[in-house]
């Protein structure tokens, strides 16, 4: 697994889990500009975890600022 991969699904996922346009989503995208709700942050990390085998707790999921911190976390813990 490379950094683009998991770049591409974590957008796919915040494309789902927050219902936006995935053409508007990058790795500098603000996870709380799209929105703070639990529901989105457990059906994102849900969607984590059924991929790459690595739990993110819901208090955890909000100190991640963006979209590439989160794939910087996932690269971490999936090796």
């Amino acid at each position: 697994m490379n950094r683009e991969e998991v770049l591409k699904d974590m957008i796919t996922f915040a494309s789902r889990a927050y219902k936006t346009d995935a053409s508007q989503l990058n790795e500098n995208t603000n996870l709380n500009d799209l929105g703070v709700a639990s529901l989105q942050r457990v059906a994102m990390s849900a969607s984590i975890e059924d991929e790459y085998d690595v739990s993110i707790p819901v208090a955890r999921f909000g100190q991640f600022e963006s979209i590439g911190a989160l794939v910087d976390y996932v690269m971490e813990e999936a090796e």
